[in-house]
């Protein structure tokens, strides 16, 4: 059997256990389905590497719990998809139709005011995150602030960008 094979293998057979893993550390079911797929194409990467994992079910067990920890780190910024990125990316690619761009420019005119509206440490964290792709250790150094305090800029920008747009959203 493939290497390959074997870690899909071990992804199908142990997937609800690695969820429940996942699940009891983060507390959110449907995240920690995201976590394990997560963990499972980090674990197919590491193999077309070439390196070998002699230990399948142990090293997506360690590395779903790795995920799951980081999640509860630093989560709420590197790995959730927010409304503000999706409204960004809907802006940037070729919109499918007139009301989807409208809605697109809509969505970014209020994310570029309430970015306006935040203090600048928060707005340059976020955009540095957001726009810039940086890291927060990187965005800590510039802004001569801890990580903790950085990631809770970032998490305060998305948080009010999210009110905005759910503020702004139609009602039915």
């Amino acid at each position: 059997m493939k290497d390959s094979e074997q870690i899909l293998n071990v992804y199908l057979s142990h997937r609800l256990h690695l969820v429940d893993v996942a699940a009891g550390i983060i507390g959110c079911r449907s995240r920690a389905e995201d976590i394990v797929q997560d963990a499972f194409i980090k674990a197919t990467l590491v193999q077309k590497k070439g390196t070998e994992i002699q230990r399948p079910v142990s090293y997506l067990l360690q590395v779903v719990r790795r995920l799951a920890i980081d999640f509860l780190r630093f989560g709420r910024i590197r790995n959730e998809i927010d409304v503000a990125d999706i409204a960004v990316q809907n802006l940037l690619c070729d919109p499918r139709s007139p009301e989807t761009y409208v809605g697109s420019r809509e969505e970014l005119v209020i994310i570029e005011e309430v970015l306006a509206s935040l203090p600048d440490h928060t707005r340059l964290a976020f955009e540095m995150k957001r726009f810039g792709d940086y890291k927060l250790r990187e965005i800590a150094v510039v802004l001569d602030l801890s990580i903790g305090r950085t990631a809770q800029l970032i998490t305060d920008a998305m948080a009010a960008c999210q009110a905005a747009l759910d503020n702004a959203a139609p009602r039915n």
